[in-house]
C-alpha cells in the first residue's frame, strides 16, 4: 500500500473521529443545558423582582416628597403641583401591581426549577450523591423561600401606604386651599411616619432578597 493511500486512509480515520465527536458533544450540552438555563431563568426573575421592588420604592418616594411639597407650601402652582401629583400616584399603584407580577413569574421560574431538580436525584443511582443532591435541593429551597418571603413582604408593604397616600391625595381634588391644606397637617404627619418604616423595612427586604439570590449563582 502507497504512503500516499496510508496517509489518506489516517486522514479519513482523524476526520470520522472528529465528526463522531461534533455529533455527541451537542447531545452532552443539550441534555446538560435544562439545568443551566433554568438555574439562570429563576435568578434573573428573582433579580427582576428584587429590581421591581426597587422601583416601587423609588417612585412611591418621589411621589411622597411631591405630596409634602403641596402640604408645606413649597410649590409656585397648587394646581399644577397637584395634576402632577395625580400622574404620579397612578404611577405608585401600576409600579406595586407589578411588584405582584413579578413575584408570580418568579414563582413560576421556581416551581419548574425544583420539579426537574427533584426528577434528577431520582435518576441518581447513587445513595450517597442522592442523599447529598437531596440535601443542597433542601437549602437551596430554604434560600428561595427567604426571598419569596422579602419579596411578599415589600409587597405587602408598599399597597396599604399608597392607598393612604392616594386618600390624602382625593382629599385634596375638590378643596386645593389653604384651609384644606392646614386640616391634612395631621394626617400628612402620620403618613410620613408611616412612610419612614416602610421605606426601612422595604429596604431590609431588598438586602435580604439580594442576600439569598446571590447564593443561587453557580
Amino acid at each position: 500500500m502507497s504512503r500516499q493511500s496510508c496517509g489518506t486512509k489516517s486522514r479519513m480515520s482523524a476526520l470520522l473521529v472528529m465528526l463522531a465527536l461534533l455529533i455527541a458533544v451537542p447531545g452532552v450540552v443539550q441534555a446538560q443545558s435544562p439545568g443551566f438555563k433554568e438555574t439562570d431563568k429563576l435568578i434573573s426573575r428573582s433579580q427582576s423582582t428584587i429590581s421591581q421592588i426597587r422601583s416601587t420604592k423609588l417612585q412611591t418616594e418621589a411621589t411622597l416628597d411631591g405630596y409634602n411639597a403641596i402640604i408645606e407650601g413649597k410649590v409656585p402652582d397648587n394646581r399644577k403641583a397637584y395634576k402632577k401629583l395625580t400622574k404620579d400616584i397612578q404611577k405608585c399603584e401600576n409600579q406595586a401591581d407589578k411588584v405582584g407580577d413579578r413575584i408570580a413569574s418568579m414563582q413560576e421560574a421556581a416551581s419548574v426549577y425544583f420539579s426537574n431538580w427533584e426528577a434528577s436525584i431520582a435518576a441518581i443511582t447513587s445513595d450517597d450523591l442522592r442523599a447529598k443532591s437531596e440535601s443542597r435541593l433542601k437549602d437551596t429551597q430554604a434560600n428561595y423561600n427567604e426571598i419569596l418571603k422579602a419579596a411578599q413582604k415589600a409587597g405587602d408593604e408598599f399597597k396599604p401606604f399608597i392607598t393612604n397616600l392616594h386618600d390624602q391625595v382625593t382629599f385634596l381634588g375638590h378643596d386645593l386651599n389653604p384651609s384644606a391644606i392646614a386640616d391634612l397637617q395631621d394626617e400628612a404627619a402620620a403618613l410620613n411616619k408611616k412612610g419612614d418604616k416602610v421605606f426601612a423595612a422595604v429596604d431590609e427586604t431588598i438586602e435580604v432578597a439580594s442576600k439569598y439570590t446571590n447564593s443561587l449563582k453557580p
